[in-house]
């Protein structure tokens, strides 16, 4: 990496505007401390303070302040092919903005970086160097933790999803409303729904009304139950409400579907 020029926690008025219409000529680098406005080829950001970009040479860009002033750490740089590639592996994306979270240690890199720039003593371009490996590599690893996180809650997530729709089948008498499934998940409700149906492609009542219609079936055929004892076991708080429903979905009453398997 051949880093061009530097800067180090500059601020700007609420005023002010980079406009690079043609792009920025070569790799540009911002550390955003504060909220602003990004505006890359056709896309448009609101940015949170402490994200970063990577802008392309010839992306065409806009960025400016969102608030009372925009703040950023700054440097422009050349980079081989291979060295992009590295960046790639590091899970970093051009010309998108990334929140990052805590960036007090990327800024005092960049701090380093800076003051080995303008530095003429001996070492000083293989030191920024250097450092400027290490922010690119702390990054990564930001931004592969936060890969990991996400995941790690959807997996988690997945995992209590999975097992509710397991119990709605196995027993579904205890599940009565989705208030009750709630506990389960650790979901609002709304989360739930929309969860649920994302995950397996139909919504929990659905589920819960064809796992109910499923139990009824099986003890319609394997036992003697009346019809009133099986919609209680199957959660219903009254047999006209699994008639109606035992009808609408098998097409046939109850009594109907007993007989017609014996």
């Amino acid at each position: 990496m051949l880093i061009g020029s530097i800067g180090y926690n500059h601020s700007h008025d609420s005023d002010f505007v980079m406009n690079c219409p043609q792009g920025p000529g070569c790799y540009l680098f911002l550390l955003i401390k504060t909220p602003a406005i990004f505006v890359t080829g056709s896309k448009k950001y609101k940015v949170r303070e402490n994200s970063f970009i990577i802008i392309s040479p010839a992306m065409p860009c806009r960025y400016y302040a969102s608030e009372e002033k925009y703040t950023d750490d700054w440097f422009y740089f050349h980079i081989t092919d291979k060295e992009k590639d590295d960046f790639t592996k590091n899970g970093i994306i051009f010309d998108e903005p990334l929140y990052l979270g805590n960036i007090e240690e990327l800024s005092r890199l960049i701090h380093i970086m800076s003051y080995e720039h303008y530095l003429a003593d001996v070492f000083h371009s293989e030191i920024e160097h250097k450092y400027a490996d290490i922010l690119i590599m702390k990054i990564g690893r930001i931004i592969q933790t936060q890969e990991f996180t996400a995941l790690r809650t959807f997996t988690e997530k997945n995992s209590r999803l999975t097992y509710l729709r397991t119990r709605i089948y196995s027993t579904p008498e205890c599940f009565a409303s989705i208030d009750s499934m709630m506990d389960l998940t650790g979901m609002s409700r709304s989360a739930l729904q929309h969860a649920y149906k994302k995950t397996f492609g139909v919504s929990i009542i659905t589920d819960v009304i064809n796992s109910r219609i499923s139990s009824a079936k099986k003890f319609l055929v394997s036992t003697d139950l009346s019809v009133c004892e099986i919609a209680e076991k199957c959660g219903y708080g009254c047999e006209y409400s699994f008639l109606r429903q035992f009808k609408k979905m098998c097409g046939c009453t109850p009594t109907q579907y007993r007989k017609s398997k014996n």
